[in-house]
Protein backbone atom coordinates (compact mmCIF):
# COMPACT_ATOMS: atom_id res chain seq x y z
CA UNK A 1 0.00 0.00 0.00
CA UNK A 2 1.36 2.98 -0.60
CA UNK A 3 2.13 6.19 2.18
CA UNK A 4 0.39 9.14 0.46
CA UNK A 5 2.23 11.26 3.34
CA UNK A 6 5.63 10.38 2.28
CA UNK A 7 4.82 10.90 -1.94
CA UNK A 8 4.74 14.80 -1.47
CA UNK A 9 4.30 17.46 1.17
CA UNK A 10 2.25 19.61 -0.77
CA UNK A 11 -0.37 20.11 2.09
CA UNK A 12 -3.56 19.62 -0.42
CA UNK A 13 -1.94 15.54 -1.02
CA UNK A 14 -3.24 14.89 2.75
CA UNK A 15 -6.77 13.90 2.99
CA UNK A 16 -6.75 14.30 6.74
CA UNK A 17 -3.23 15.91 8.29
CA UNK A 18 -4.57 15.09 11.56
CA UNK A 19 -6.63 11.82 11.20
CA UNK A 20 -5.31 9.25 13.68
CA UNK A 21 -3.41 12.22 15.96
CA UNK A 22 -6.31 14.31 16.93
CA UNK A 23 -9.61 12.90 18.57
CA UNK A 24 -10.72 9.94 19.15
CA UNK A 25 -14.00 7.97 19.36
CA UNK A 26 -17.19 9.63 20.08
CA UNK A 27 -17.01 8.33 23.79
CA UNK A 28 -13.50 9.88 23.92
CA UNK A 29 -12.12 13.19 24.99
CA UNK A 30 -13.05 15.63 22.74
CA UNK A 31 -10.36 18.20 21.40
CA UNK A 32 -10.39 21.87 22.17
CA UNK A 33 -10.41 24.14 19.12
CA UNK A 34 -7.16 25.81 20.56
CA UNK A 35 -5.64 22.56 20.23
CA UNK A 36 -7.03 21.89 17.04
CA UNK A 37 -5.84 24.89 15.68
CA UNK A 38 -2.36 24.69 17.06
CA UNK A 39 -1.65 21.13 15.39
CA UNK A 40 -3.56 22.27 12.28
CA UNK A 41 -0.80 25.03 11.86
CA UNK A 42 1.96 22.60 12.76
CA UNK A 43 0.43 20.82 10.06
CA UNK A 44 0.61 23.42 7.35
CA UNK A 45 4.04 24.83 8.27
CA UNK A 46 5.58 20.93 8.37
CA UNK A 47 4.04 20.38 4.65
CA UNK A 48 3.45 23.86 3.28
CA UNK A 49 5.51 24.37 -0.37
CA UNK A 50 7.51 27.21 0.50
CA UNK A 51 11.08 26.67 1.48
CA UNK A 52 12.80 26.56 4.86
CA UNK A 53 9.21 26.99 7.05
CA UNK A 54 9.36 23.18 8.07
CA UNK A 55 12.55 23.91 9.54
CA UNK A 56 10.80 25.69 12.57
CA UNK A 57 9.03 22.67 13.52
CA UNK A 58 11.46 19.82 12.62
CA UNK A 59 11.67 17.16 15.36
CA UNK A 60 15.37 16.71 14.48
CA UNK A 61 16.90 20.45 15.37
CA UNK A 62 17.47 21.78 18.85
CA UNK A 63 15.46 24.40 20.41
CA UNK A 64 18.44 27.05 19.28
CA UNK A 65 18.49 25.80 16.04
CA UNK A 66 15.00 26.22 15.74
CA UNK A 67 15.22 30.10 17.35
CA UNK A 68 17.58 30.72 14.47
CA UNK A 69 15.32 29.80 11.65
CA UNK A 70 12.90 31.73 13.19
CA UNK A 71 14.46 34.66 13.74
CA UNK A 72 15.69 34.73 9.82
CA UNK A 73 12.07 34.54 9.02
CA UNK A 74 11.40 37.16 11.35
CA UNK A 75 13.56 39.64 9.91
CA UNK A 76 13.13 38.52 6.05
CA UNK A 77 9.39 39.26 7.11
CA UNK A 78 10.03 43.26 8.19
CA UNK A 79 12.66 43.70 5.58
CA UNK A 80 9.39 42.58 2.90
CA UNK A 81 7.32 44.77 4.74
CA UNK A 82 9.19 47.88 4.44
CA UNK A 83 10.57 47.56 0.78
CA UNK A 84 7.09 47.09 0.06
CA UNK A 85 6.18 50.58 1.85
CA UNK A 86 8.68 51.80 -0.78
CA UNK A 87 7.73 50.29 -3.75
CA UNK A 88 4.19 50.97 -2.78
CA UNK A 89 4.80 55.04 -2.12
CA UNK A 90 6.33 55.19 -5.93
CA UNK A 91 3.35 53.48 -7.17
CA UNK A 92 0.86 55.81 -5.38
CA UNK A 93 2.86 58.93 -7.04
CA UNK A 94 1.92 57.58 -10.46
CA UNK A 95 4.90 58.64 -12.56
CA UNK A 96 4.40 59.30 -16.63
CA UNK A 97 7.18 58.59 -18.80
CA UNK A 98 8.01 59.49 -22.87
CA UNK A 99 9.11 56.13 -24.52
CA UNK A 100 10.48 55.98 -28.41
CA UNK A 101 7.56 54.23 -29.56
CA UNK A 102 8.77 53.80 -33.45
CA UNK A 103 11.43 55.18 -35.13
CA UNK A 104 10.81 54.97 -38.41
CA UNK A 105 7.48 56.44 -38.25
CA UNK A 106 6.92 57.05 -41.98
CA UNK A 107 7.16 60.94 -42.48
CA UNK A 108 3.63 60.94 -44.66
CA UNK A 109 1.34 60.84 -41.31
CA UNK A 110 3.32 63.91 -39.75
CA UNK A 111 1.92 67.48 -40.58
CA UNK A 112 4.18 69.72 -42.70
CA UNK A 113 4.87 72.48 -40.94
CA UNK A 114 3.66 76.30 -41.28
CA UNK A 115 6.79 78.02 -43.32
CA UNK A 116 6.62 81.96 -43.02
CA UNK A 117 8.40 84.18 -45.05
CA UNK A 118 9.09 87.90 -44.20
CA UNK A 119 11.32 90.53 -45.82
CA UNK A 120 13.82 91.82 -43.65
CA UNK A 121 12.67 95.32 -44.64
CA UNK A 122 9.46 96.08 -42.48
CA UNK A 123 8.52 99.07 -44.29
CA UNK A 124 7.95 99.50 -47.70
CA UNK A 125 9.70 102.77 -49.40
CA UNK A 126 7.16 103.57 -52.13
CA UNK A 127 4.24 102.68 -49.49
CA UNK A 128 5.66 104.48 -47.28
CA UNK A 129 6.42 107.88 -49.37
CA UNK A 130 2.31 106.92 -50.45
CA UNK A 131 1.94 107.49 -47.09
CA UNK A 132 3.63 111.02 -46.80
CA UNK A 133 2.10 112.58 -49.46
CA UNK A 134 -1.39 111.47 -47.84
CA UNK A 135 0.13 113.11 -44.44
CA UNK A 136 1.16 115.95 -45.98
CA UNK A 137 -2.71 116.47 -48.08
CA UNK A 138 -4.11 116.41 -44.45
CA UNK A 139 -1.34 118.87 -42.59
CA UNK A 140 -2.72 122.04 -42.74
CA UNK A 141 0.93 123.33 -42.65
CA UNK A 142 3.40 123.50 -45.29
CA UNK A 143 5.97 120.97 -44.83
CA UNK A 144 8.59 119.25 -47.47
CA UNK A 145 7.88 115.53 -48.55
CA UNK A 146 10.70 114.41 -47.19
CA UNK A 147 9.45 115.59 -43.38
CA UNK A 148 6.86 113.07 -43.48
CA UNK A 149 9.19 110.76 -44.42
CA UNK A 150 11.54 110.90 -41.91
CA UNK A 151 9.18 110.75 -39.77
CA UNK A 152 7.58 107.38 -40.51
CA UNK A 153 10.86 106.03 -39.79
CA UNK A 154 9.69 106.57 -35.74
CA UNK A 155 6.73 104.00 -36.77
CA UNK A 156 9.89 101.27 -37.18
CA UNK A 157 10.32 101.58 -33.33
CA UNK A 158 7.27 98.86 -32.97
CA UNK A 159 9.69 96.41 -34.05
CA UNK A 160 12.41 97.18 -31.84
CA UNK A 161 10.83 96.52 -28.55
CA UNK A 162 13.33 96.80 -25.86
CA UNK A 163 15.75 99.07 -27.32
CA UNK A 164 16.62 102.39 -26.35
CA UNK A 165 15.56 105.58 -27.58
CA UNK A 166 16.98 108.59 -27.36
CA UNK A 167 14.70 110.56 -29.43
CA UNK A 168 11.30 110.39 -27.43
CA UNK A 169 9.92 113.82 -27.33
CA UNK A 170 10.35 113.89 -31.34
CA UNK A 171 8.43 110.50 -31.77
CA UNK A 172 6.07 111.24 -29.44
CA UNK A 173 5.03 114.68 -30.91
CA UNK A 174 4.51 112.72 -34.15
CA UNK A 175 2.63 110.48 -32.19
CA UNK A 176 0.31 113.31 -31.70
CA UNK A 177 0.27 114.42 -34.89
CA UNK A 178 -0.35 110.78 -36.34
CA UNK A 179 -3.51 110.91 -33.93
CA UNK A 180 -4.98 114.07 -35.32
CA UNK A 181 -4.41 113.55 -39.59
CA UNK A 182 -3.32 109.73 -39.44
CA UNK A 183 -6.99 108.33 -38.58
CA UNK A 184 -9.86 107.88 -40.67
CA UNK A 185 -13.50 109.48 -40.32
CA UNK A 186 -14.47 106.24 -38.98
CA UNK A 187 -11.45 105.93 -36.50
CA UNK A 188 -11.88 106.74 -33.31
CA UNK A 189 -8.04 106.05 -31.94
CA UNK A 190 -4.91 105.53 -34.40
CA UNK A 191 -5.37 102.68 -35.97
CA UNK A 192 -1.34 101.40 -36.36
CA UNK A 193 -2.51 97.74 -37.11
CA UNK A 194 -3.90 99.61 -40.39
CA UNK A 195 -1.19 101.37 -40.80
CA UNK A 196 1.93 99.09 -40.42
CA UNK A 197 -0.38 96.46 -42.58
CA UNK A 198 -0.71 99.13 -45.29
CA UNK A 199 3.39 100.04 -45.26
CA UNK A 200 4.82 96.61 -45.06
CA UNK A 201 6.03 95.10 -48.22
CA UNK A 202 3.04 92.44 -49.72
CA UNK A 203 3.78 89.20 -50.46
CA UNK A 204 3.26 89.85 -54.60
CA UNK A 205 6.28 91.85 -54.67
CA UNK A 206 8.99 89.41 -52.48
CA UNK A 207 7.42 86.02 -53.89
CA UNK A 208 7.90 85.29 -57.27
CA UNK A 209 7.27 81.75 -58.32
CA UNK A 210 6.11 78.51 -56.24
CA UNK A 211 6.51 74.78 -56.68
CA UNK A 212 5.53 72.03 -54.62
CA UNK A 213 6.09 68.32 -55.42
CA UNK A 214 8.52 69.61 -58.72
CA UNK A 215 5.25 71.17 -59.98
CA UNK A 216 4.21 75.22 -60.20
CA UNK A 217 1.53 76.04 -57.96
CA UNK A 218 -0.16 79.56 -57.79
CA UNK A 219 1.80 81.69 -55.21
CA UNK A 220 -1.37 83.31 -53.22
CA UNK A 221 -4.24 81.39 -52.57
CA UNK A 222 -5.70 79.21 -49.45
CA UNK A 223 -3.25 76.03 -50.47
CA UNK A 224 -0.50 77.82 -50.77
CA UNK A 225 0.39 81.38 -49.35
CA UNK A 226 -1.27 84.00 -47.00
CA UNK A 227 -0.82 87.01 -45.65
CA UNK A 228 -0.55 86.29 -41.48
CA UNK A 229 0.71 88.29 -38.09
CA UNK A 230 3.73 87.17 -36.97
CA UNK A 231 6.40 88.46 -34.45
CA UNK A 232 7.49 90.36 -37.15
CA UNK A 233 4.45 92.09 -38.32
CA UNK A 234 2.83 90.76 -41.11
CA UNK A 235 4.16 88.33 -43.32
CA UNK A 236 3.21 85.53 -45.63
CA UNK A 237 2.87 81.74 -44.51
CA UNK A 238 2.59 78.94 -46.54
CA UNK A 239 0.13 75.63 -45.31
CA UNK A 240 -1.81 78.27 -43.28
CA UNK A 241 -4.98 75.92 -42.62
CA UNK A 242 -2.83 72.88 -41.92
CA UNK A 243 -4.04 71.42 -45.21
CA UNK A 244 -0.94 68.80 -45.22
CA UNK A 245 -1.21 67.52 -42.08
CA UNK A 246 -1.79 63.82 -43.14
CA UNK A 247 -0.10 62.83 -47.57
CA UNK A 248 0.25 60.08 -49.58
CA UNK A 249 3.46 58.05 -49.84
CA UNK A 250 4.00 59.72 -53.77
CA UNK A 251 3.73 63.73 -51.71
CA UNK A 252 5.55 62.64 -48.31
CA UNK A 253 8.18 65.97 -49.38
CA UNK A 254 11.19 63.67 -48.26
CA UNK A 255 13.53 65.09 -50.86
CA UNK A 256 14.30 69.01 -52.29
CA UNK A 257 12.62 68.20 -55.29
CA UNK A 258 9.09 66.76 -53.59
CA UNK A 259 9.24 69.20 -51.28
CA UNK A 260 8.15 73.40 -51.10
CA UNK A 261 10.63 75.55 -53.48
CA UNK A 262 9.93 79.07 -53.35
CA UNK A 263 11.50 82.19 -55.96
CA UNK A 264 12.02 85.42 -53.90
CA UNK A 265 12.73 88.72 -54.92
CA UNK A 266 16.36 89.54 -53.63
CA UNK A 267 16.31 93.45 -54.70
CA UNK A 268 17.00 95.54 -52.18
CA UNK A 269 15.41 98.89 -54.39
CA UNK A 270 12.11 98.86 -52.09
CA UNK A 271 14.35 98.82 -48.79
CA UNK A 272 13.32 101.81 -46.30
CA UNK A 273 13.40 100.31 -42.51
CA UNK A 274 15.24 96.61 -42.26
CA UNK A 275 14.66 94.79 -38.98
CA UNK A 276 17.86 92.45 -38.70
CA UNK A 277 21.42 93.41 -39.33
CA UNK A 278 21.49 91.13 -43.01
CA UNK A 279 21.37 90.83 -46.17
CA UNK A 280 18.66 87.87 -46.34
CA UNK A 281 15.55 87.74 -45.33
CA UNK A 282 13.52 85.80 -42.18
CA UNK A 283 12.13 82.09 -42.54
CA UNK A 284 10.14 81.02 -39.56
CA UNK A 285 8.94 77.04 -39.43
CA UNK A 286 6.37 76.44 -36.85
CA UNK A 287 3.61 74.37 -36.72
CA UNK A 288 0.40 76.01 -38.32
CA UNK A 289 -1.96 75.79 -35.62
CA UNK A 290 1.16 78.15 -33.31
CA UNK A 291 1.44 81.87 -33.91
CA UNK A 292 4.13 82.62 -35.25
CA UNK A 293 6.67 83.60 -32.25
CA UNK A 294 10.11 82.09 -30.97
CA UNK A 295 9.16 83.76 -27.95
CA UNK A 296 6.37 81.24 -27.18
CA UNK A 297 8.92 78.16 -28.11
CA UNK A 298 8.23 75.83 -30.87
CA UNK A 299 8.87 78.05 -33.38
CA UNK A 300 12.49 78.03 -35.24
CA UNK A 301 13.82 80.88 -37.23
CA UNK A 302 16.49 80.63 -39.85
CA UNK A 303 18.39 83.47 -42.17
CA UNK A 304 18.87 82.43 -45.21
CA UNK A 305 21.17 84.84 -47.27
CA UNK A 306 20.72 87.12 -50.34
CA UNK A 307 21.05 86.06 -53.89
CA UNK A 308 21.37 82.08 -52.70
CA UNK A 309 19.87 79.13 -53.18
CA UNK A 310 18.70 77.55 -49.65
CA UNK A 311 18.17 74.24 -48.35
CA UNK A 312 16.28 74.04 -45.60
CA UNK A 313 15.82 70.35 -44.00
CA UNK A 314 13.23 69.37 -40.89
CA UNK A 315 13.72 66.70 -38.74
CA UNK A 316 10.21 66.08 -37.00
CA UNK A 317 9.73 64.29 -33.79
CA UNK A 318 5.94 63.43 -32.86
CA UNK A 319 5.14 63.10 -29.27
CA UNK A 320 1.49 61.24 -28.95
CA UNK A 321 -0.79 60.19 -25.45
CA UNK A 322 -1.87 56.96 -24.84
CA UNK A 323 -5.74 57.52 -24.65
CA UNK A 324 -6.25 55.32 -21.51
CA UNK A 325 -4.30 58.61 -20.15
CA UNK A 326 -7.81 61.14 -20.58
CA UNK A 327 -9.10 59.90 -17.32
CA UNK A 328 -6.21 61.85 -15.34
CA UNK A 329 -6.10 65.33 -14.88
CA UNK A 330 -4.31 67.52 -16.96
CA UNK A 331 -2.04 68.56 -13.75
CA UNK A 332 -1.34 65.16 -13.44
CA UNK A 333 -0.58 64.21 -16.34
CA UNK A 334 1.22 67.13 -17.20
CA UNK A 335 -0.41 68.36 -20.49
CA UNK A 336 -3.33 69.03 -22.06
CA UNK A 337 -5.15 67.08 -24.61
CA UNK A 338 -7.01 69.46 -27.76
CA UNK A 339 -10.61 68.94 -26.81
CA UNK A 340 -9.57 70.39 -23.11
CA UNK A 341 -9.02 73.94 -24.72
CA UNK A 342 -10.02 76.58 -23.46
CA UNK A 343 -9.35 79.27 -25.73
CA UNK A 344 -11.54 82.24 -24.64
CA UNK A 345 -13.13 82.68 -27.79
CA UNK A 346 -15.39 80.15 -29.79
CA UNK A 347 -14.46 81.25 -32.85
CA UNK A 348 -10.70 80.91 -32.56
CA UNK A 349 -9.07 79.50 -35.02
CA UNK A 350 -6.20 78.55 -32.78
CA UNK A 351 -6.13 75.06 -31.23
CA UNK A 352 -4.87 74.82 -27.62
CA UNK A 353 -0.95 74.71 -28.06
CA UNK A 354 1.65 75.54 -25.28
CA UNK A 355 2.93 78.31 -27.71
CA UNK A 356 -0.47 80.21 -27.78
CA UNK A 357 -1.24 79.78 -24.37
CA UNK A 358 2.67 81.32 -23.66
CA UNK A 359 1.23 83.92 -26.22
CA UNK A 360 -1.66 84.60 -24.92
CA UNK A 361 -0.32 84.71 -21.35
CA UNK A 362 1.88 87.26 -22.41
CA UNK A 363 -1.19 89.39 -24.27
CA UNK A 364 -2.99 89.39 -20.80
CA UNK A 365 -0.02 91.06 -19.47
CA UNK A 366 0.99 93.33 -22.00
CA UNK A 367 -2.64 95.01 -21.79
CA UNK A 368 -2.65 95.04 -18.07
CA UNK A 369 0.56 96.86 -17.98
CA UNK A 370 0.43 98.93 -20.89
CA UNK A 371 -3.08 99.44 -21.96
CA UNK A 372 -2.49 98.28 -25.36
CA UNK A 373 -2.26 95.88 -27.67
CA UNK A 374 0.67 95.37 -30.23
CA UNK A 375 -0.34 95.03 -33.68
CA UNK A 376 1.39 91.90 -34.69
CA UNK A 377 -0.42 89.98 -31.64
CA UNK A 378 -3.57 87.76 -33.05
CA UNK A 379 -7.01 89.06 -31.78
CA UNK A 380 -7.99 85.35 -31.58
CA UNK A 381 -6.32 84.68 -28.56
CA UNK A 382 -7.46 88.34 -26.55
CA UNK A 383 -10.17 87.13 -23.83
CA UNK A 384 -12.11 90.98 -24.46
CA UNK A 385 -11.39 93.31 -27.26
CA UNK A 386 -13.52 95.88 -24.78
CA UNK A 387 -11.77 99.13 -24.72
CA UNK A 388 -8.13 97.41 -25.65
CA UNK A 389 -6.29 100.10 -28.68
CA UNK A 390 -3.52 98.99 -30.43
CA UNK A 391 0.46 100.03 -29.28
CA UNK A 392 1.26 103.33 -30.88
CA UNK A 393 4.65 105.57 -30.11
CA UNK A 394 3.37 106.99 -27.01
CA UNK A 395 3.06 103.46 -25.50
CA UNK A 396 7.11 102.33 -26.35
CA UNK A 397 8.45 103.30 -22.90
CA UNK A 398 6.04 101.29 -20.99
CA UNK A 399 6.65 98.44 -23.39
CA UNK A 400 10.57 98.92 -23.08
CA UNK A 401 10.15 99.13 -19.42
CA UNK A 402 8.46 95.38 -19.20
CA UNK A 403 10.35 93.48 -22.30
CA UNK A 404 12.70 91.86 -19.80
CA UNK A 405 9.21 90.24 -18.32
CA UNK A 406 7.82 89.25 -21.52
CA UNK A 407 10.82 87.79 -23.02
CA UNK A 408 11.30 85.60 -19.84
CA UNK A 409 8.20 83.09 -18.69
CA UNK A 410 8.13 80.46 -15.86
CA UNK A 411 5.43 77.82 -16.02
CA UNK A 412 6.49 76.51 -12.01
CA UNK A 413 8.61 78.65 -9.80
CA UNK A 414 11.54 76.65 -8.02
CA UNK A 415 13.89 78.53 -6.15
CA UNK A 416 17.42 79.07 -7.75
CA UNK A 417 20.15 80.85 -5.88
CA UNK A 418 21.69 83.70 -7.35
CA UNK A 419 17.97 83.47 -9.21
CA UNK A 420 15.39 85.37 -7.17
CA UNK A 421 15.00 88.31 -8.57
CA UNK A 422 15.02 87.27 -12.38
CA UNK A 423 12.32 84.47 -11.29
CA UNK A 424 10.18 87.57 -9.69
CA UNK A 425 10.29 89.22 -12.81
CA UNK A 426 9.69 86.56 -15.15
CA UNK A 427 6.50 86.18 -16.40
CA UNK A 428 4.38 83.69 -14.72
CA UNK A 429 2.19 81.24 -16.50
CA UNK A 430 1.37 78.20 -15.05
CA UNK A 431 -1.96 77.39 -16.64
CA UNK A 432 0.30 76.58 -19.82
CA UNK A 433 1.17 72.94 -20.00
CA UNK A 434 2.55 71.18 -23.11
CA UNK A 435 0.22 69.70 -25.61
CA UNK A 436 -0.15 65.47 -25.26
CA UNK A 437 -0.04 65.32 -28.86
CA UNK A 438 2.36 67.03 -30.83
CA UNK A 439 4.63 67.50 -33.06
CA UNK A 440 8.77 69.25 -32.55
CA UNK A 441 10.72 70.19 -35.46
CA UNK A 442 14.38 70.56 -36.10
CA UNK A 443 15.67 72.41 -38.49
CA UNK A 444 19.08 72.23 -41.08
CA UNK A 445 20.16 74.92 -43.33
CA UNK A 446 22.78 74.80 -46.13
CA UNK A 447 23.40 77.24 -48.99
CA UNK A 448 24.86 77.39 -52.46
CA UNK A 449 25.27 80.01 -54.83
CA UNK A 450 22.37 81.36 -56.63
CA UNK A 451 24.75 80.54 -60.16
CA UNK A 452 23.35 76.81 -59.81
CA UNK A 453 19.54 77.34 -60.14
CA UNK A 454 20.00 79.80 -62.50
CA UNK A 455 21.77 77.06 -65.07
CA UNK A 456 18.79 75.02 -64.70
CA UNK A 457 16.23 78.09 -65.95
CA UNK A 458 15.07 77.53 -69.26
CA UNK A 459 15.58 80.66 -71.66
CA UNK A 460 13.06 82.02 -73.69
CA UNK A 461 13.18 82.28 -77.78
CA UNK A 462 15.00 85.40 -76.98
CA UNK A 463 17.62 84.66 -75.07
CA UNK A 464 16.26 85.48 -71.99
CA UNK A 465 15.26 83.95 -68.48
CA UNK A 466 12.27 84.70 -66.47
CA UNK A 467 13.91 86.15 -63.83
CA UNK A 468 17.63 88.02 -62.99
CA UNK A 469 20.42 87.55 -60.85
CA UNK A 470 18.72 89.46 -57.87
CA UNK A 471 16.38 86.57 -56.60
CA UNK A 472 16.64 84.06 -53.96
CA UNK A 473 15.56 80.50 -53.89
CA UNK A 474 14.35 78.40 -51.17
CA UNK A 475 13.65 74.42 -50.29
CA UNK A 476 12.42 73.28 -47.79
CA UNK A 477 11.63 69.39 -47.72
CA UNK A 478 11.64 66.62 -44.78
CA UNK A 479 15.50 65.76 -44.62
CA UNK A 480 14.27 62.24 -44.34
CA UNK A 481 11.19 59.45 -45.05
CA UNK A 482 10.99 58.96 -41.73
CA UNK A 483 10.50 60.29 -38.16
CA UNK A 484 10.75 59.40 -34.53
CA UNK A 485 7.34 58.60 -32.50
CA UNK A 486 7.17 58.93 -28.89
CA UNK A 487 4.41 58.00 -26.63
CA UNK A 488 3.38 58.96 -23.14
CA UNK A 489 2.73 56.54 -20.59
CA UNK A 490 1.65 55.88 -17.27
CA UNK A 491 5.43 54.21 -15.76
CA UNK A 492 3.48 52.18 -13.58
CA UNK A 493 0.26 50.13 -14.77
CA UNK A 494 -1.13 47.68 -13.17
CA UNK A 495 0.85 44.40 -14.13
CA UNK A 496 3.96 46.51 -13.14
CA UNK A 497 2.82 46.66 -9.75
CA UNK A 498 1.95 42.99 -10.14
CA UNK A 499 5.50 42.08 -10.94
CA UNK A 500 7.17 44.54 -8.59
CA UNK A 501 5.48 42.73 -6.14
CA UNK A 502 5.47 39.68 -6.74
CA UNK A 503 9.38 39.83 -7.48
CA UNK A 504 10.05 41.01 -3.80
CA UNK A 505 7.61 38.53 -1.99
CA UNK A 506 9.70 35.38 -4.29
CA UNK A 507 13.03 37.05 -3.20
CA UNK A 508 12.53 37.50 0.28
CA UNK A 509 10.01 35.39 1.97
CA UNK A 510 9.83 32.72 -1.17
CA UNK A 511 5.69 33.38 -1.65
CA UNK A 512 4.33 31.98 -4.65
CA UNK A 513 0.65 31.77 -6.30
CA UNK A 514 1.10 27.66 -5.79
CA UNK A 515 2.06 28.61 -1.93
CA UNK A 516 -0.69 31.86 -1.46
CA UNK A 517 -3.62 28.53 -2.68
CA UNK A 518 -2.44 26.33 -0.02
CA UNK A 519 -2.50 28.91 2.73
CA UNK A 520 -6.14 29.85 1.34
CA UNK A 521 -6.79 26.51 1.52
CA UNK A 522 -5.90 25.47 4.59
CA UNK A 523 -7.28 28.49 6.25
CA UNK A 524 -10.65 27.99 4.65
CA UNK A 525 -10.60 24.32 5.58
CA UNK A 526 -10.17 24.99 8.84
CA UNK A 527 -13.11 27.59 8.99
CA UNK A 528 -15.51 25.03 7.88
CA UNK A 529 -14.00 22.79 10.01
CA UNK A 530 -14.27 24.80 13.04
CA UNK A 531 -18.06 25.91 12.20
CA UNK A 532 -19.22 22.39 11.28
CA UNK A 533 -17.63 20.97 14.77
CA UNK A 534 -19.64 23.85 16.92
CA UNK A 535 -22.70 23.00 14.89
CA UNK A 536 -22.19 19.30 15.46
CA UNK A 537 -21.69 20.22 19.54
CA UNK A 538 -25.01 22.37 19.62
CA UNK A 539 -26.94 19.41 18.14
CA UNK A 540 -25.18 17.32 20.66
CA UNK A 541 -26.59 19.28 23.30
CA UNK A 542 -29.68 19.54 22.26
CA UNK A 543 -30.66 16.05 21.98
CA UNK A 544 -29.36 15.47 25.39
CA UNK A 545 -31.60 17.75 26.76
CA UNK A 546 -34.52 16.35 25.33
CA UNK A 547 -33.22 13.03 26.13
CA UNK A 548 -32.84 14.17 29.97
CA UNK A 549 -36.46 15.34 29.94
CA UNK A 550 -37.98 11.74 28.56
CA UNK A 551 -36.33 10.45 31.80
CA UNK A 552 -37.76 12.11 34.45
CA UNK A 553 -40.14 9.98 36.26
CA UNK A 554 -42.66 11.16 39.16
CA UNK A 555 -43.02 9.07 42.16
CA UNK A 556 -46.31 9.02 44.48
Amino acid sequence: MVNIESTSNAIWWIKNPNAGKVGGNDGGRKASLGSSFYLDMVELVRNISLQGYNKLVAPELTLLERLIWLAVHMTMFLTMVAVLLLTWEQFIAQYFVINLKDPLYPVENVPFPAVTICSNNRLSRQAVINYALELQNNDPSVRELNFYVDQLKHLSKLYFMGSDSGDTEEYLNFQAFLDLFGTWNNETFFNTRRIMNMLAPKCQEYILKCSLSNVDIPCFTEAAFQESLTKYGPCCTFNTKNRLQKRDFKNRFASQSQGLTVVLNASHDDYFAPVLNTNGYIVIIHDANNFASIASSNALEMFPGQREESFLKIFPRVIDTDKSLNSFSPTGRRCYFHSESNTPRAKSKYVYTFPNCITRCRVQSIIALCNCLPFQMPLELVETLEGVVYCTLTHITCLNQYQFKWNNVLTERVRMPGLEREIEEALYCPHCLPSCNDVQYRVSLSMLPIDNYLVTIKPNKNNDTVFSSEISVLRVFFGEPHAQLYMRLLNNEWFEIFSTIGNILSILMGFSMVAIFELLYHFFKMFYMACHRIIERNKAKNKAKVFDASKLHIYP
